[in-house]
């Protein structure tokens, strides 16, 4: 990774700076910078032989990134992320490291990650089949994002993220594992995504700051939110589940619905033979502050109920949408019945002001659902949209 001490001879540099039009070199660090920016880590460092001017320019990017796919073993990627690390200007903060480890032991890319940290990086992405614990994360108050993508998370790894980041805002876990029960109760944080995880341990989410959640195709089953007194938008969607276990689950999404009673704008799609909401819906708490609502396929079970009772607990609704998939799901009716006191005449939602179905085309029960919608929803103008 060493530079040459002259340009090479015949290089476009060398041509450039005979003819005295070599303006790229004239431009600014940060320029030029820029301009790495858009090439592979290691077209970065080869541009130390394009001439002086650019040998040791590389070395002060504020950026790094370490990726598997830019390598033929895992020899050559190793050395690589370590030589990269060890000659790279150390006075230089980072505005952005990404480490994408396939081949890499999880000791290695901890020591690259904490690397990252100690030169204040603000955004942090991370992904590869890895395993990582509180140790590799360690007092920070320059990181602002975290990405992490593919990682086992164990023994305790959100403690450090909750007390020692101070200026965390966000946070995107992907596919990732847990093997602890977790908590996320960062009082920075403003916007968490989950997405394919397995909180199969537990995790908590308790931070108070938040206005962002979503929480996508994930098993949600272990995951509890509380104290979300700022949260502005919230999005749940539920993978399917195996029947034998949907009750285990119901308390656990009475929880989820207590920490989204916040929210403005809430979204919850699950596919209709998903009964864990309809049970949470028995006691569903107050949405005060919900102006805007999305639902999905769950909420059409035979008397309405599920959607009665949330349009009943949002006093200040004024858009609904209902997004249909399934004509009709004959599994459900396989499944015993969820105990719930008998379902009552619908309310009156005056304050509704828009309605929106999207539904395959000629689906057998949207009649249905606007003769039980216009006469309590009286102010509201009903749209459908068929989807082919």
């Amino acid at each position: 990774m060493s530079a040459p001490t002259s340009i090479p001879r015949g290089s476009k540099s060398e041509r450039g700076s005979r003819n005295g039009v070599d303006r790229l070199s004239s431009l600014s660090d940060d320029l030029l910078h820029l301009v790495m920016s858009f090439l592979p880590m290691p077209e970065v460092v080869r541009t130390s032989l394009l001439s002086p001017r650019w040998r040791n320019l590389w070395c002060s990017t504020p950026f790094i990134r370490i990726d598997s796919q830019d390598f033929v073993d895992k020899r050559k990627l190793e050395n690589f992320g370590d030589c990269l690390l060890l000659l790279r200007d150390c006075t230089t903060s980072l505005d952005e490291a990404r480490i994408s480890a396939q081949w890499v032991n999880d000791t290695k890319c901890s020591v690259w990650i904490r690397h990252a940290i100690m030169h204040k990086v603000r955004l942090l992405h991370i992904s590869g089949s890895l395993s990582l614990d509180r140790t590799v994360i360690f007092p920070s108050p320059h990181l602002k994002t975290i990405r992490l993508h593919s990682v086992m998370f164990k023994h305790w790894l959100f403690r450090p993220l909750n007390y020692d980041c101070p200026v965390l805002e966000h946070l995107e876990l992907e596919w990732c594992g847990f093997c602890d029960r977790e908590e996320i109760s960062s009082r920075s944080l403003k916007v968490l995504h989950i997405s394919d995880c397995q909180p199969t341990s537990g995790l908590l989410i308790c931070a108070r700051n938040l206005t962002h959640l979503s929480i996508l195709d994930t098993e949600i089953g272990g995951i509890v939110t509380r104290d979300l007194s700022c949260l502005v938008t919230a999005l749940i969607s539920l993978i399917p589940k195996y029947f034998h276990h949907k009750y285990a689950v119901l308390d656990h999404h009475v929880h989820l619905l207590d920490g989204l009673s916040h929210a403005t704008t809430l979204e919850l799609h699950a596919p209709l033979h998903e009964r864990t909401f309809e049970g949470a819906m028995q006691t569903c708490p107050m949405f005060s502050n919900l102006t805007s609502l999305v639902l999905g396929d769950w909420c059409m079970t035979a008397d309405l109920y599920p959607l009665h009772r949330i349009l009943r607990c949002s006093d200040k609704l004024k858009e609904l949408t209902l997004k249909l998939e399934m004509d009709e799901c004959t599994t459900c009716k396989l499944l015993l019945p969820i105990r719930r006191a008998p379902p009552s005449g619908p309310g009156s939602y005056p304050c509704i002001e828009r309605i929106k179905i999207y539904c395959p085309e000629d689906h057998p029960r949207v009649d249905e659902l606007v003769q039980a919608l216009a006469p309590t929803a009286c102010n509201a103008k009903i749209s459908i949209e068929w989807q082919s």
